[in-house]
């Protein structure tokens, strides 16, 4: 799986002490199409990232699969995490006195380790929530209090009328 790690430039200083860091500087964020400049689609990542927060992310380089980027608006030391292709996100607080004590490596590492568990519970959790039964409205809501109706009440009374319609054309 593809990682992709948005952070600050501070945070940033401290990634590059890594020592399988290589440094990779990407594509340019913009490209001139005739009239004006528009985002460059080429990185799919930095593409989705810009359309999403609507600011530029800056590549600086990688450790394997793991992509590293500046965002410049980030001001407070965190880091996202973006796991696999649909954009899931997961945030850190980056505590500096970890990097000291287990290094960048071990740290790194740490942070990976977090985001599979995360994302495994997510998962379950999605699972769980697409066995849970759905929820059935009550039609008569829709006639008695108009404003305290939901999305599941007005689909069964939507539900009833076409059934008595079919009833109705039948019957003819």
């Amino acid at each position: 799986m593809v990682y992709n790690v948005v952070t600050n430039v501070m945070v940033m200083n401290e990634v590059k002490r890594c020592r399988y860091f290589k440094m990779n500087l990407g594509l340019a964020a913009t490209v001139d199409k005739g009239v004006k400049r528009d985002y460059n689609d080429k990185d799919k990542f930095a593409y989705n990232y810009s359309n999403t927060y609507k600011t530029f992310i800056y590549a600086q380089g990688n450790v394997g699969d793991i992509k590293f980027y500046i965002d410049h608006y980030i001001k407070d030391p965190v880091m996202a995490v973006y796991f696999s292709d649909n954009f899931e996100e997961f945030l850190f607080d980056i505590d500096f006195n970890q990097i000291k004590e287990k290094g960048i490596d071990g740290f790194l590492g740490y942070i990976l380790k977090e985001v599979d568990t995360q994302y495994e519970e997510r998962l379950r959790e999605n699972t769980l929530k697409k066995a849970e039964p759905k929820k059935s409205g009550n039609p008569d809501l829709v006639l008695q209090n108009p404003g305290a109706v939901t999305y599941e009440d007005l689909k069964a009374y939507l539900e009833i009328e076409r059934s008595q319609r079919y009833k109705n054309n039948n019957q003819l």
